[in-house]
């Protein structure tokens, strides 16, 4: 194999979970060169992958992609995220080997599909890996072991520590208040109160970091309005001209405070402790939807499960999460 194409056109925190999948494909044939087509507002992200050579940006031209793709002579395109569109698109294209997981029924339209039905107790992401092992598998390329780490930013550590205001040995820790829409939001007031709590309990001086996007910003403001007559350090992220850019930054987090799961599953990226906070479903979306960080530096918290209570974050004991948190941080000192 010297020229693959994965098809990952999907939502930003979906496409941090493929990283441990295109690691293994990496990993397994180093000489390959590994495209991926995704969503255009995706594409600067992927650029900066460590497992990815190019990025095809889906501008929306069915006709002038599919010509694309067909001059790059791919040995293989792996569909991680298929679609009927997908197959339309790759139809008439001659790459000699097509993978598809199988969900849909026109799977069956595909020659090789792939089993991506993961374990109860294992995150989603597995579901990726699962489609890349088999592939590689049917190659004859031994899987690889996945790494603690996906994305190795330490060198910038200290620009983006810089960046961000650090003073002497605080920590940092990044709250991105809102949420992507698969979960209820953390009330401003029930942040706030945990950002104080957090600052009391904690041995070591702290930076409350609020990271936000769009109309996001007015949660940030409130919270750090809520705060102001506190004597504690928050500060409102300053802007940042890319995803990319974003992304990287958030190596100087000392832990990454949120209910939205693309920023948590960044942070992931970094082996960044993260907090996450989900709807309670019985979906256990606190596994299905679990980062990239290392279990032992990951807390999740959710709501009793069911139609009323699933989304009402307020439900949850924040009391006893800031203790929590302030005892992991405690331990990191």
């Amino acid at each position: 194999m010297k020229k693959i194409l994965v098809i990952k056109h999907d939502k930003i925190g979906d496409f941090v979970l493929t990283w441990p999948a295109f690691y293994l494909l990496k990993q397994a044939i180093p000489d390959a060169t590994i495209d991926v087509f995704v969503a255009k507002v995706i594409t600067p992200f992927a650029e900066a992958c460590p497992y990815i050579h190019n990025a095809i940006a889906d501008s929306g031209d069915d006709k002038a992609i599919a010509e694309h793709i067909a001059k790059q002579n791919y040995d293989a395109v792996i569909v991680a995220h298929s679609e009927m569109r997908m197959y339309k698109l790759l139809k008439n294209i001659d790459i000699p080997y097509k993978l598809v997981p199988k969900h849909n029924w026109y799977q069956y339209l595909y020659k090789h599909r792939a089993n991506t039905d993961y374990k109860k107790g294992e995150g989603c992401w597995r579901g990726s890996c699962m489609l890349i092992e088999h592939f590689l598998h049917h190659h004859g390329y031994p899987i690889p072991s996945l790494p603690k780490q996906y994305w190795d930013m330490s060198e910038y550590k200290p620009k983006w520590q810089q960046y961000y205001g650090q003073q002497g040995d605080e920590k940092l820790i990044f709250i991105h208040p809102g949420t992507g829409g698969s979960s209820g939001s953390v009330a401003e007031v029930d942040l706030a109160k945990m950002i104080s709590q957090i600052n009391r309990l904690t041995q070591t001086a702290c930076h409350f970091v609020l990271t936000y996007n769009g109309d996001e910003l007015v949660l940030a403001q409130n919270i750090q309005a809520l705060l102001a007559d506190q004597p504690i350090r928050v500060s409102l992220a300053k802007p940042l001209s890319s995803l990319r850019d974003f992304a990287e930054s958030l190596v100087a987090a000392d832990m990454f405070i949120a209910g939205s799961t693309g920023p948590l599953h960044i942070a992931g990226l970094h082996n960044v402790p993260t907090v996450g906070f989900y709807a309670g479903r019985r979906s256990a979306p606190q596994i299905r939807w679990q980062t990239l960080t290392e279990p032992s530096k990951r807390l999740t918290y959710t709501p009793p499960i069911g139609k009323k209570t699933g989304r009402n974050m307020s439900l949850i004991d924040f009391d006893q999460v800031s203790q929590e948190i302030a005892d992991f941080l405690n331990k990191l000192s």
